[in-house]
């Protein structure tokens, strides 16, 4: 909902204008206007928390890291969005939740904090990492159309969080990556079901 950074821009934060480029991006920030208005209005006690890529288990297989691992398990292509250079940063769901269990428990009321991974990856490079995560060769990426309204870049600056909070992400990426691919190998009658009903 902030839009797209450039390689060389600052990262996002509370005082970055959102600039959506696709509806999907504009419900997010309209619903954090409808959020801040209700408590401008009515006194509404809310605070409002924005975050980086989310990755993990129980993430539904439609998205870019459990699609590539359940994919892979099931020995099917990769389709990667136009040239994969598109940068993500990526934080893991328990840093994610431990984060909004600090807003809500911390937070100042009427208050944005952003919580980023400090991990900035292309999806190229995501691709690569699972790839070699199971023993599997780069004939199996196939390259399609680019989605519209993809954003070249995202990233966070989560020192709001870390100043006013003490909150900073601690699962580095490796390890995240590691666990998470272990758990969609554990649990394949889970996500099997939600991706044969689609």
């Amino acid at each position: 909902m902030f839009g797209s950074l450039d390689f060389d821009s600052s990262a996002f934060s509370e005082k970055t204008p959102y600039d959506p480029r696709s509806p999907y991006s504009a419900s997010k920030a309209a619903s954090d206007h409808l959020v801040r208005a209700y408590y401008h209005t009515y006194g509404l006690p809310a605070t409002i928390s924005n975050c980086s890529n989310n990755y993990g288990p129980y993430q539904y297989p439609e998205k870019l890291i459990p699609l590539f691992i359940t994919n892979l398990i099931e020995n099917k292509k990769l389709p990667l969005y136009g040239n994969g250079r598109n940068v993500r940063d990526w934080i893991h769901v328990d840093d994610r939740n431990r984060g909004i269990d600090m807003i809500i428990q911390k937070g100042v009321s009427g208050e944005t904090y952003c919580l980023g991974g400090n991990s900035e990856k292309s999806n190229l490079e995501i691709t690569k990492l699972i790839l070699n995560a199971l023993n599997k060769d780069e004939s199996v990426i196939e390259m399609v159309n680019d989605r519209p309204g993809h954003d070249l870049r995202y990233a966070i600056d989560y020192s709001k969080a870390q100043i006013g909070l003490g909150w900073e992400p601690k699962i580095n990426f490796s390890d995240g990556l590691k666990d998470t691919i272990k758990w969609y190998q554990d649990n394949q009658t889970w996500w099997k079901k939600i991706k044969n009903n689609n």
